[in-house]
């Protein structure tokens, strides 16, 4: 009996994993041969109160960190380092309004970003849920978009909520078991186990077709769907890592950077969160505030180092963002380098996922392999939007940005988009059939129609089962299945039109009637007596609104006998005109003309108020004809112009009279807005 025992016990000992997939028998195979290292010097900690955990029972050498209780400190962000080697997760968050991630709260917390880069650099990687801080929408309607002001590798983002850390906590602990017995005793050594997972992690995404994708956006999103992890590839790459071939270590420090001045390019009082959101040498971030034309920064580069001391390549490449909007002077081979970042717009991605930040990672090769890059971002705020002039200058600044989501439907599934196709093909004379029959050619419209009238009749059946009890669960079924046929008709295409969808052709309607730059001006009664009848109860107040603020920024005229306007002239329309002209006609469309296929918030861009504060005005940018020197600027506020010099002072008496200007002073009213004497 004593001999059974120790030869069972030999089994046991000669196991990374009770799983019984393919991952789960490499590893146990490499472990008996001696090529894998296992678990036995690794820890898992679970900080959510065994709310989303690991099932260590898969992993017999796991060593598990014991909380005394599942409360208090123990429970949350972490908040202390680990001594060894630890791999984690909290599948914990707040709303997005709320607080939002857990990782969305490091990044707002002054000691935040420097804590995750000490755990990154002492082996303690965690893996937290995005929960709503990532996801299609706006404002709150289907999601709010990408709310992290910050890429850092120092953590992985998951996207999805509780129980979507699962599949990366177990790809993160098997590659780590996988590792021959040498290198991860160097790597936990050197304190490069993080760096070298977050490196096979990304480098075997399945984003990544080709060698030349790793140094893309595609391999480095600040959050992570599981579709592509391939943790087979994952494994296999950490075996075959022998010491010699572990990835450099990238670290960055800022020297000198722009500092926007108070009064004169930044108006926060009281302070909020500082604009430096994170030093941390292999993240730092920056929240783009202030009214100048680029931002700045001189980087040391020389703590970047190889393990064996062979010399280092550095590469900066655009992770996401117009590379045409940032410039890097860099040999390649030096130790500092210079970076100028200008401000950019929103962008939305291949996920339809709308981020305002910028992210420029920094990778270095030794000839043998590639880094997990630091990561430098800069966040735009999203109730900003700057425009530039014709000589590459700041020429305006909108500091109450709207909401620009049209309001389509956020998923493909969604049976609104069956409105969205009636839209399509309406007819008779009113408004929004002129504008349609404009829009969609004809023989587009009969293909539309086609697929619109079966699916419209199913609808409506639906919704009279569902005003029944004793059919409602048999409607929500049918409610499925007839999702899954409008997300079918979105992706057919159009005889003899190439690769054009249905789905496009409808976007691109919406686009256009958005940028008609006299879609309300030309047609304000037919506007009104439709946002009088719309299915919205608000519509009328919030076209309304709408064209009350543009008055108040100056951006429209109303003549005596209540015709609107622009300031400008028709022709003479800048970019800035007809952004604000597009904020309205967004609250048109959505309220009055289509308000049953078009659904989203007409309320301002919504932003993280611990970044900034509201202003409820527009900076348009004076400047000399001759030297292109900046005088000022001229604020629209209320109905009224104000101008300032470019010390930031008030000219009661206007540019004219610069020996009258008056020092300006801000203060946060009752309202949380930003009022200035």
């Amino acid at each position: 009996m004593a001999c059974l025992w120790a030869s069972l016990q030999g089994v046991a000992l000669a196991q990374i994993t009770k799983r019984d997939d393919t991952v789960g028998m490499l590893l146990n195979e490499w472990y008996r041969d001696g090529t894998a290292a296992g678990l036995a010097a690794i820890t898992y900690e679970n900080r959510d109160g065994q709310h989303s955990p690991l099932n260590t029972a898969l992993y017999p050498q796991l060593q598990v960190f014991e909380h005394s209780s599942t409360t208090g400190p123990d429970k949350g962000p972490a908040a202390k380092l680990r001594l060894g080697p630890v791999l984690g997760n909290c599948s914990m968050a707040a709303s997005a309004v709320s607080g939002g991630s857990l990782p969305r709260i490091y990044m707002m917390d002054p000691g935040g970003g420097q804590f995750l880069m000490m755990q990154y650099l002492a082996n303690n990687l965690f893996v937290y849920p995005e929960h709503q801080d990532h996801d299609i929408g706006a404002n709150g309607i289907g999601g709010y978009g990408d709310l992290f002001p910050t890429n850092t590798p120092c953590c992985v983002i998951s996207q999805g909520s509780s129980g979507s850390d699962q599949p990366f906590l177990q790809a993160l602990m098997a590659s780590t078991a996988a590792f021959p017995r040498e290198t991860q005793r160097v790597l936990i050594q050197k304190r490069l186990l993080a760096p070298t997972l977050q490196a096979i992690l990304r480098q075997c995404s399945r984003a990544v077709v080709s060698p030349g994708d790793y140094y893309t956006g595609v391999a480095h999103p600040v959050v992570f769907a599981a579709s592509v992890l391939n943790e087979e590839k994952m494994v296999r790459m950490a075996q075959a890592m022998t010491s010699d071939k572990i990835p450099p270590l990238v670290q960055v420090e800022v020297l000198e950077e722009t500092v926007p001045e108070p009064l004169k390019q930044v108006f926060e009082v009281p302070q909020p969160k500082s604009h430096k959101l994170v030093d941390g040498r292999v993240s730092i971030s920056r929240v783009f505030r202030g009214s100048m034309d680029e931002y700045g920064m001189l980087l040391d580069l020389s703590k970047s180092a190889d393990i064996m001391g062979r010399p280092i390549k550095l590469r900066f490449e655009v992770l996401q963002g117009d590379p045409r909007l940032v410039r890097v002077d860099h040999s390649g081979e030096g130790p500092f380098a210079r970076l100028r970042v200008r401000w950019q717009p929103p962008i939305i991605g291949k996920t339809g996922i709308r981020s305002h930040r910028l992210d420029i990672g920094v990778f270095a090769a030794n000839g043998s392999t590639v880094s997990m890059p630091a990561i430098i971002s800069f966040y735009m705020l999203p109730n900003e939007r700057r425009f530039i002039n014709e000589r590459g200058r700041l020429a305006e600044v909108n500091y109450q940005a709207r909401n620009p989501d049209l309001g389509l439907p956020v998923t493909d599934e969604d049976v609104r988009w069956i409105y969205a196709l009636r839209a399509a093909v309406l007819k008779g004379d009113d408004l929004p059939a002129r504008l349609m029959q404009k829009l969609v050619k004809p023989e587009k419209r009969s293909v539309i129609e086609a697929f619109w009238r079966p699916l419209n009749q199913r609808l409506r059946d639906i919704l009279q089962m569902e005003a029944r009890p004793e059919s409602k669960d048999r409607a929500a079924s049918l409610k499925t299945e007839l999702g899954k046929d409008v997300a079918k008709v979105l992706s057919a295409t159009f005889p003899k039109e190439g690769d054009a969808t249905v789905k496009m052709v409808l976007v691109q309607a919406f686009e256009k009637l958005a940028d008609v730059a006299e879609l309300n001006l030309a047609f304000t009664q037919e506007v009104r007596a439709l946002a009088k009848a719309s299915s919205k109860a608000s519509a009328l107040a919030d076209v309304e609104f709408e064209v009350r603020r543009l008055l108040d920024l100056g951006i429209l005229i109303e003549q005596a006998d209540g015709t609107l306007t622009t300031q400008s002239a028709p022709d003479r329309l800048s970019a800035a005109d007809r952004h604000y002209l597009r904020e309205m006609n967004l609250t048109v469309l959505s309220q009055a003309l289509f308000p049953q296929a078009l659904e989203r918030a007409v309320a301002p861009a919504w932003v993280d108020l611990r970044l900034t504060t509201p202003k409820p005005w527009r900076d348009v940018m004076r400047y000399d004809r001759q030297t292109g020197q900046l005088l000022g600027w001229v604020r629209h506020q209320a109905g009224r112009t104000h101008y300032f010099d470019a010390e930031g002072r008030h000219l009661p008496e206007g540019p004219d009279h610069p020996e009258k200007a008056m020092p300006v002073s801000y203060d946060r009213n009752g309202q949380g807005v930003i009022e200035w004497r």
